[in-house]
């Protein structure tokens, strides 16, 4: 397509949105209607979290909870944290969320969502390719109509590919982006940090032993490979890429905007595929390998929290920032850090500082979290626990 194609494709795209779509609620897909302990478990194994409150059902029926209970996150089965819609000629990245949970998820719970979408806004530089940061609201709503959790996304639309490597730019002389090999050494300090990995179960975490400053235990995800993946899109009952053969066939052609062609065979694929396959990667998103998901990430840093507050404990806000690429071989370290604690009403809060670095040392993640803990000083429990 020409420039001046692709100029009149993305000013008739971004006007269609703001006339059409700023402020409509529309209804995403969804993965997963009702809550389920086999989907408790698949999801939680994708997450890459052992914590036994939501693999063993005998442990949530022995718990504060009297039953099973997913992970916050579990959410993201529902359906994605992110919607991506309209906007052609602007390939989409996820730059972060703010989540927020009012009760826990068990197992039997029904859901229906919506997704709001939020008034666009141009982040254009001068003499920069054109941006936009799109943003909506998805509220995951029971049958009553009830919010238990919700999630404001953003998306940065952008003319250029942002995934690195050749599909954007050329390298610079010398410049390659590979699988990082790993030492022996390296290996070591991996599987070092998942036996260092603890999960505080049912022994009670009060907000009068927790002290400002604290570092929470860290959780390791990696080395990022195609397992890991795979796992995470059947623990999401991933909508983009449950279809086979025909059906998806069939959906590819009735929906061109969500496939590519692979150049080797010539057959229409999912987009989805620029995080499993090397070569998907590096059309749809400038990237020499595939990358993870910006909303998995998101939800990798909600592990080391539900590990360290207990089951007595309560995740109630979640903000995160996203900060570079993670591609296949690369390995995180989910970290936290207490800010502030205080008391509201009876119940306690902390207030932490959540962080991911990868193997180089960068910083891929960064962000806040607000964790609701018992008080011994007022005797109150987790006041969710009976809901």
């Amino acid at each position: 397509m020409s420039r001046q194609g692709t100029d009149d494709l993305i000013e008739k795209g971004v006007r269609k949105y703001r006339e059409k779509w700023e402020g409509a609620v529309l209804t995403p897909p969804v993965g997963i209607h009702m809550v389920t302990t086999d989907a408790i478990r698949r999801y939680a194994n994708g997450l890459g979290d052992a914590n036994p409150l939501w693999h063993s059902e005998g442990r949530g029926l022995t718990s504060i909870y009297g039953g099973s209970i997913a992970p916050p996150s579990f959410l993201n089965a529902v359906s994605e944290g992110q919607a991506i819609v309209g906007l052609p000629g602007l390939i989409a990245t996820f730059t972060g969320a703010e989540w927020e949970w009012f009760r826990v998820i068990r197992s039997g719970d029904r859901f229906s969502v919506t997704n709001q979408l939020l008034p666009l806004k141009d982040k254009t530089r001068a003499n920069g390719p054109r941006q936009y940061l799109q943003s909506g609201v998805l509220r995951y709503m029971d049958p009553s109509g009830a919010v238990v959790g919700q999630c404001t996304w953003h998306m940065m639309r952008t003319e250029m590919k942002l995934g690195g490597g050749s599909g954007s730019k050329e390298k610079r002389p010398g410049e390659t982006i590979d699988v990082h090999a790993y030492s022996e050494d390296e290996l070591e300090k991996i599987y070092l940090g998942v036996d260092r990995e603890e999960i505080r179960g049912s022994v009670a975490r009060y907000v009068e032993e927790v002290a400002e400053g604290e570092e929470i235990a860290a959780v390791v995800k990696g080395p990022l490979s195609i397992s890991d993946m795979v796992a995470w899109a059947g623990g999401i009952s991933w909508w983009r890429t449950e279809l086979a053969h025909g059906p998806k066939l069939r959906f590819l052609r009735d929906h061109p905007g969500l496939s590519y062609r692979d150049p080797r065979s010539g057959a229409p694929e999912p987009i989805a595929n620029s995080h499993f396959e090397a070569g998907a990667a590096r059309i749809l998103m400038g990237s020499p390998l595939p990358l993870d998901l910006g909303f998995q990430r998101v939800a990798w840093l909600s592990h080391p929290l539900t590990n360290w507050m207990s089951d007595h404990g309560f995740l109630s806000k979640l903000d995160v920032r996203l900060k570079g690429f993670v591609r296949f071989g690369d390995t995180n370290w989910c970290r936290g850090r207490v800010i502030r604690t205080w008391l509201e009403g009876a119940e306690g809060r902390v207030e932490l500082e959540v962080s991911s670095e990868n193997q180089r040392g960068e910083t891929t993640a960064a962000g806040r979290a607000i964790v609701v803990l018992p008080s011994r000083k007022t005797g109150m429990e987790n006041s969710d626990a009976g809901t």
